[in-house]
């Protein structure tokens, strides 16, 4: 046997050897280390949707904070005003704020006015009686000593349970006797699970405390929370899933519902790929490392080799892509040199691609943000903030787009959002305005700002009449009725850029608030605008009178129908 084959026969089971060895340990260790990662990435969803539920306990909290701080309802409670129940909280009232009922008690524990419902759309029904059963004076819920006191969370009863909230009924200052308090009471079903499931794009399940007693996986599940309440419990239900479980607990403090959200095992899944790409890499670098071995023991392979370097070295020094390596001869090194004149082809190929990406990156973040914010972002990291003093803001919202919703599929509700917002983003564009944001079927614009011009008030009321126009024509293509509701206002406002990540570029101050009140107090098919948008507008549109409408935190306000342009 020649010299040159026992040298490759004894590299060849060297580096066998050395890859079996590597292989092994590294695989050990990655596995143990995906699983842990399995771990905290599961851990990490199972907070996702605790936060998520912490949300929603949050946004019925807040709604009943902003009941609790009303005039009208502490002199009801004070005896003042009997007639506040019947007047404000109505049936469509209840079924806007997607409650199951409503509760005013005093503070020795008695109703004063309530109201529930079995099903969403129907009529107002008796309260309960297993509610009015466990509301003692000394529930959490109707134990308050101060006015910043509230009670949120899950009210798990034998049938059904709830999303609760409760609050001191104080003055619209914040003051005030307490007379008495407010609880918000929503549904939590299926339903709401469903939504919650699609927020957190996980599979997510609540079990009852029963349900956990009748299966012996869920009482295993049980038995390690209780030795580690905090921790949540992951366990692999098979090689493409797993699932996590945690307690919910009630508002008495007490764990009432067992929390499961099943996961895909991605990590686990890659992990078992990396292993082979990483035992397909050892066997590559180790068999190019020993015919590279062999070839070098030959002079003529180490002087083509250096010239080889040399030439990838003055390509790596200039960085011109386009420069290539000589590839003499028909061996390894020439076929090493067409490799490297392949990658520097490909890598040309990449920097002409990254450029064109790099453009469309662009364009997406100013479909996002403003041109001039999206410069400063690129140049300054931190919060933007800037105060405009005048500009104005509209707000519209679809009339009757819930039941046109419930009979299509929620593609085809997509598609009819998007028709009828991109019909609003054209017209916005052709204006010069600036669009904010969308929430759900409802439309935010801007005129004067980022930008500020003179005439924001006049392209404002161009949109809403073209805004008209052009839903009409999209009801037309569809048997339900919907219409546009839309409110105007001009001022002063804040506009600037928040987030870290995901940044969204927004407005706060009073002019928004009353122009999203002249939106929601508005009349479907009409646009209702405040005096401050009439003075501006007076004498080049036509306008109606409305009079006085009464405006939550804001009294009475003076508010005109724009009718239209006057020729």
């Amino acid at each position: 046997m020649k010299l040159y084959q026992k040298t490759l026969i004894l590299i060849s089971c060297s580096l066998l050897g050395l890859i079996a060895i590597l292989y092994g340990s590294l695989s050990v260790i990655l596995l143990r280390s995906f699983w842990a990662l399995e771990r905290k990435n599961a851990t990490q969803d199972i907070q996702r949707v605790e936060n998520a539920l912490r949300q929603k306990v949050a946004q019925l909290n807040l709604v009943t904070g902003d009941w609790s701080n009303w005039d009208a309802m502490h002199d009801f409670m004070t005896g003042e005003n009997e007639q506040f129940f019947q007047e404000n909280i109505t049936d469509t009232v209840l079924t806007n704020l997607q409650l199951r009922g409503l509760l005013l008690m005093d503070r020795e524990g008695e109703v004063k006015a309530g109201q529930s419902f079995e099903l969403p759309g129907e009529s107002g029904q008796p309260l309960p009686a297993s509610w009015l059963e466990r509301l003692t004076p000394d529930h959490p819920l109707l134990d308050h000593d101060s006015p910043h006191s509230l009670t949120a969370g899950f009210w798990v009863l034998p049938e059904e349970t709830l999303l609760v909230s409760s609050r001191p009924i104080l003055t619209s200052d914040g003051r005030g006797s307490m007379p008495g308090t407010v609880i918000m009471l929503r549904p939590w079903d299926e339903s709401q699970v469903q939504e919650l499931a699609e927020e957190v794009q996980l599979q997510v399940r609540f079990h009852r405390l029963s349900a956990v007693e009748n299966s012996s996986v869920l009482q295993a599940m049980a038995r390690q929370l209780r030795e580690e309440p905090n921790q949540p419990v992951i366990e692999p239900l098979n090689q493409q899933e797993l699932a996590g479980y945690h307690w919910v607990r009630d508002i008495h403090g007490t764990p009432q519902l067992l929390l499961e959200v099943t996961m895909p095992r991605d990590v686990y899944r890659e992990g078992r790929q990396a292993l082979g790409y990483l035992l397909g890499s050892l066997l590559l670098v180790g068999g190019v490392f020993g015919v590279l071995t062999v070839i070098l023991l030959e002079r003529l392979v180490l002087r083509r080799l250096a010239r080889l370097s040399e030439a990838v070295s003055e390509i790596g020094k200039s960085s011109d892509l386009t420069l290539r390596v000589s590839t003499p001869g028909t061996d390894e090194l020439s076929d090493l040199g067409a490799s490297i004149n392949g990658m520097l082809e490909d890598l040309e190929k990449n920097a002409a691609a990254l450029g064109q990406e790099r453009e469309t990156v662009e364009r997406l973040l100013l479909n996002v943000l403003p041109e001039s914010i999206a410069a400063r972002l690129k140049v300054d990291e931190g919060a933007i903030a800037e105060l405009f003093d005048d500009v104005t803001i509209l707000f519209a919202d679809i009339v009757g787009f819930t039941p046109l919703s419930l009979r299509l599929t929620p593609v085809e509700v997509v598609n009819l959002l998007n028709q009828i917002f991109s019909e609003f983003d054209a017209i916005a564009e052709k204006l010069g305005l600036e669009k904010i944001k969308t929430i759900g079927d409802a439309y935010m614009v801007a005129g004067g700002l980022p930008i500020p011009r003179a005439d924001h008030a006049e392209a404002i009321a161009d949109m809403a009449l073209a805004m008209l126009d052009s839903v009409d024509d999209v009801q037309h293509q569809y048997p339900e009725e919907f219409q546009i509701r839309l409110g105007i206002n001009s001022g002063t406002v804040v506009a600037g850029v928040i987030g870290t990540h995901k940044f969204i570029y927004d407005l706060w101050g009073d002019t928004v608030n009353v122009a999203s009140r002249m939106e929601s107090h508005g009349e479907p098919g009409k646009i209702q605008v405040t005096e401050a948008t009439y003075e501006r507008l007076k004498e080049r549109y036509t306008f109606q009178e409305r009079g006085m409408i009464a405006l939550k935190g804001r009294g009475d306000m003076k508010s005109y129908w724009l009718i239209g342009k006057k020729s």
